[in-house]
């Protein structure tokens, strides 16, 4: 490497490599172990897609400046490929973040339309139905229980 921005190829490659994998990772320590104390940072993953982000950019460039070197065909490999390796690792995150989590559409009653009647058991073990409300005002809360 005789210092020229041509020869930082490989050498940007790991650095995006490095911090594709340091947002993803990152993503997912935050996210297990301090979620329930910090929500916002659970459900939006922003600062750690812009660090993927970026490492995918660094190695594009790295590539590129891989590419216009003039080495053996021993050496060309590493750098495409190691971004290649960048590349399946960002999809795997985005495909984790937005493809697997994603909750399907369920249609539901229209707005302002009379809620179903149901039957549920209160907090004190008591049953009781919609129905019995029926001309009082109710406010219904529904606890979904901890992530």
């Amino acid at each position: 490497m005789n210092g020229s921005p041509r020869s930082w190829g490989t050498p940007l490659v790991l650095l995006g490599l490095a911090l594709g994998v340091a947002g993803i990772v990152s993503y997912f320590v935050i996210a297990l172990h301090f979620g329930a104390w910090l929500p916002e940072v659970r459900n939006s993953a922003q600062p750690n897609v812009m660090m993927v982000f970026v490492g995918l950019v660094l190695s594009a460039i790295g590539v590129r400046r891989a590419l216009t070197m003039p080495r053996g065909p021993s050496v060309r490999w590493l750098a495409p490929a190691l971004a290649s390796f960048n590349v399946v690792l960002a999809a795997a995150f985005a495909w984790i973040l937005y493809g697997a989590s994603a909750v399907p559409l369920v249609s539901g009653p229209a707005i302002g339309a009379p809620a179903p009647d149901f039957t549920a058991v209160d907090q004190n073990g008591r049953t009781t139905r919609l129905a019995d409300f029926r001309g009082r005002p109710l406010l219904l809360v529904f606890y979904r229980g901890h992530w």
